[in-house]
This record gives structure tokens, sequence and C-alpha cells, in this order.
């Protein structure tokens, strides 16, 4: 078991974030540091309201992660239907994803999962890895609703803050 991934149930979902992780030593070294976890959840498939069953499966991930972890949350899905749920084709664009609340810690994003292989986007749509800087930013953040009283309510939009700034946006700069 890997110590800075929770997997809810996605089994794919750990093997991908390990990727990540082995890519970026520095967020592995801020995630142990702060005690955080990266938690892979998945909603239930084909659910009427694509976005409530995820705010649904994001409430319960929330809900199953021990008091003492603090979580960095990251969707499983399947890409056609995350498309679908969008309204559009896969253009490399952001997707008007709405925004989630976030009963504790923070929502990075949509691994999606496809014939060609994974997209990933973040909580804002952008498509692209996140920039090892956003996530040690969405942990910083994170630790400081940990750890401030009144600093972000239960329930409080994730986005409300700035959004995580994906490698693919950073490249168009």
């Amino acid at each position: 078991m890997d110590p800075l991934v929770l997997d809810l149930g996605t089994h794919v979902g750990p093997s991908l974030v390990r990727r990540y992780l082995d890519v970026h030593p520095q967020v592995t070294a801020a995630l142990a540091r702060a005690g955080a976890r990266l938690v892979t959840f998945e909603p239930a498939l084909a659910a009427d309201d694509y976005f409530a069953a995820i705010q649904d499966a994001l409430a319960a991930a929330a809900r199953s992660v021990p008091a003492d972890i603090l979580p960095l949350f990251v969707a499983v899905v399947v890409l056609p239907d995350l498309l679908h749920a969008c309204g559009r084709g896969f253009d490399g664009e952001r997707l008007p994803v709405p925004a989630l609340a976030c009963p504790r810690g923070r929502f990075l994003g949509y691994l999606a999962l496809g014939e060609g292989g994974v997209a990933y986007f973040g909580a804002d749509g952008q498509p692209g890895q996140p920039a090892p800087e956003a996530v040690l930013t969405a942990l910083e953040r994170g630790e400081q609703r940990r750890t401030t009283p009144g600093a972000a309510p239960p329930g409080s939009p994730c986005r409300a803050q700035a959004p995580l700034r994906s490698t693919a946006s950073r490249r168009a700069r």
C-alpha cells in the first residue's frame, strides 16, 4: 500500500497518481511532511446528473478519510462520460465543469480514462497535468483550512480561491 495515496475503490487511480508523484519528488516530500494523501475516488457510473454524482462521491470520500489525514481528492472518471456531461467533444480546451463543494481538503481534478489512455483535467476544467507548484499551493491552502479556525467553512467551493494551473496552461504562457 502506498503511504501517500489513498484509493477508495478505483484500483487504477493509485498507479496513475503514483506516476505523477514519481516524477515530482517535491510534491511527494510535501505530502509526507503535511500528513496528506492524494485520494482517488470514483463516482457512480451512468448517473442521471453526472456532476451531482461526482459531488456525492466526493462527499462520501471526504467522510471516508481518517481525520488525521489531509486529503487532496482526484476523481477517476470515464472520458466520454465527462465530455458528454460537458456537452462537447475532446478538443484540448478547458471543459465547462461546475465548482464542487469540498467538505475538507482540496479537490484537484479529474483523471479521465479513455480508449487512448488518460487525460487529466483540473478542478476548473483545464486540461493537462497539474503543475507541481499548483499542487503544493493546494496542499498549503488545505493545511491552512485544517489549522486555521474559520479559514474556510465546510462545504465551501474548492475553486473559491485560484484554480490549479495545469502544465498545459503554463506552456501556453
